[in-house]
């Protein structure tokens, strides 16, 4: 599964006072209320060509410039605001933004009591007053001073409480502070001036949304769509609050609606929509989208992998393979998706690649999902290096899978028995392998002790540690690391005694030489007995019998069992 979540811009249009060929101060309210300068900019710098003498407009696209951190731009505008008309309230409320930027905020407030006392009834330089305190920081301060925004805007509130720009403009104070329950208030108050008007209620369901209220967020959305239902910001934070909640169907649902009904679709709206048509398993679609979009614009051509992917999982692997090489080899390592690298490998494994590399881009894949959410990925490269007797390797993926599976996971048992088994054939030159395999087969034990292989290959583990008692019988007293184990396991395996036969006279050879060593002749002959009613002519069993009967045990000199699993202590 991949996800291709991206930085989308919010190109925003009121789509009730929209026209062809014309912004509207609407369109730039709706830009500056979703923090996207660049549209503002855009917006209030056709207004301001279009009618030079729109002090609102050069004013407020002196603050998206300030927003945008751009000072001398502002300047400019503010020049250009006073120039318009250099008596009147609005020049005035320049001539305070002017000192603002000069850092001399005694003169910004001489200058801006001038103007509301110019502006008389105008509620509109009001509002441009407290709105000049939302972009500009002063010197030490990290933030703007809201709280000042929120008094000049209550001011202007007093001038007329019904003012719909002011009201939005607190509301968006009230967000930024962040204050959510007076954002919304405000909000809501907005709404009720103008009720088909969907920007109000876009910007009640992101302060729900922040709020973590997903219900409210979702009725508000919902309303702001029924208004509007072309409105593009709403039905984009619609379909992205879905994407990145994972609801995939409703995601899917809401990118379609966003793609057939926005008037200002971009082209990551498209992309986003291929992503969320490809995680819905429509691959059909997902590549007549992705084509349509690279014919629109051939530098998307990231987006085959989209393509690839889908020919993995439609079995189509050597396409996809060659999709996603060349992908590679003109892709920047920036571009690069972990999802790229878990298809690569595993494109690899299906045509019969180069399994090393394979297995070295599935590791990538883990390594670049900073979330963690890829550690099962460790469990299939384990069972392929398992199978390729890659032992040390996979039990160095078995542990990172492992370390990540609750023990309470119905794998986990199993998982643990195949790092078991991985790291008893291990065969690098570490003097702790068989310990290290006894400890994972102990655990195997302990989780599932009526099983019987948890004992088993504990004891086959623990026998590995033995003395090699021919060549060194001083040591004979030391033999025996796998009794307790072979005891437990003869016990539960003699159940079945057909199915467990071969695993049943090694372990009996091992503790009947193991008594043998003690001198203790009852229990020769009790496990002599049960490995000879299971092999009659097993040597160890024949020869340590005779000697318990005859009373002549003699350590000293040993009897290999026939099957090898401990006597000599062989390594």
């Amino acid at each position: 599964m991949t996800t291709l979540l991206r930085k989308l811009a919010f190109p925003i249009l009121m789509i009730f006072a929209y026209t062809a060929n014309a912004q509207t101060h609407a369109d730039g309210m709706t830009a500056m209320q979703l923090d996207d300068w660049d549209k503002a900019i855009k917006v209030y710098d056709a207004l301001v060509k279009a009618n030079p003498a729109d002090q609102t407009a050069w004013l407020t696209l002196a603050n998206a410039y300030l927003a945008k951190g751009d000072k001398a731009n502002s300047e400019k505008s503010l020049d250009a605001a006073f120039n318009a008309k250099p008596d009147g309230a609005y020049a005035l409320v320049a001539n305070g933004r002017k000192a603002l930027l000069r850092n001399d905020d005694t003169e910004a407030t001489n200058q801006f009591r001038k103007a509301a006392k110019n502006a008389k009834k105008d509620v509109t330089p009001y509002r441009l007053i407290g709105e000049s305190y939302l972009f500009y920081v002063s010197p030490g301060s990290k933030r703007p001073n809201y709280t000042r925004a929120e008094t000049e805007l209550k001011a202007a509130l007093d001038v007329n409480s019904k003012d719909f720009a002011t009201l939005m403009s607190l509301g968006y104070t009230y967000k930024v502070m962040p204050n959510g329950g007076l954002a919304a208030q405000n909000y809501e108050y907005a709404e009720s001036l103008e009720p088909k008007n969907p920007l109000p209620k876009l910007m009640l369901a992101k302060v729900y949304k922040a709020a973590k209220l997903p219900e409210k967020f979702e009725s508000n959305i919902n309303k702001a769509i029924a208004v509007g239902p072309t409105f593009t910001p709403a039905l984009r934070a619609k379909a992205e609050y879905y994407f990145i909640s994972r609801k995939w169907a409703e995601a899917l649902a809401a990118y379609k609606d966003l793609v057939a009904n926005g008037t200002e679709v971009t082209i990551e709206d498209e992309m986003q929509l291929a992503n969320t048509l490809y995680i819905n398993k429509d691959c059909k679609a997902t590549s007549e989208l992705v084509e349509k979009i690279l014919k629109k614009d051939g530098t998307k051509n990231y987006l085959r992998r989209l393509q690839a992917y889908c020919d993995y999982e439609n079995g189509d692997y050597q396409r996809g393979l060659d999709i996603l090489n060349d992908y590679f080899k003109v892709v920047t390592p920036d571009k690069v998706l972990l999802s790229d690298y878990l298809y690569l490998g595993r494109l690899q494994l299906k045509t019969k690649g180069d399994t090393t590399m394979a297995i070295s881009n599935l590791q990538k894949s883990i390594q670049m999902d900073t979330t963690g959410g890829s550690w099962e990925l460790n469990k299939e490269i384990a069972e392929i290096q398992y199978n390729r007797k890659d032992y040390c390797g996979a039990v160095q993926s078995y542990k990172l899978y492992l370390d990540s599976l609750p023990a309470t996971n119905k794998y986990y048992i199993s998982d643990t028995y195949k790092m078991g088994l991985a790291q008893f054939y291990c065969k690098d030159p570490d003097t702790l392998r068989y310990v290290k395999a006894e400890n994972i087969f102990k655990i195997v034990a302990e989780k599932a002790p009526q099983s019987g292989l948890g004992w088993l290959w504990a004891g086959k583990s623990a026998a590995k540690q033995d003395p090699d008692v021919e060549k060194h019988p001083e040591l004979i007293t030391q033999f025996g690391k796998a009794k307790t184990y072979f005891e437990t396991y003869v016990g539960i395996a003699s159940a079945d005694k057909v199915k467990n036969k071969t695993d049943l006279i090694a372990a009996l050879e091992y503790l009947t030489y193991y008594y043998y060593n003690q001198g203790d002749a009852a229990n020769v002959k009790l496990n002599a007995a049960q490995l000879l009613e299971l092999a009659p002519t097993n040597e160890t069993g024949l020869e340590l019998m005779k000697a318990a009967e005859s009373g002549t045990l003699a350590p000293a000199t040993p009897t290999t069992p026939q099957n090898g699993t401990g006597g000599k202590g062989k390594k």
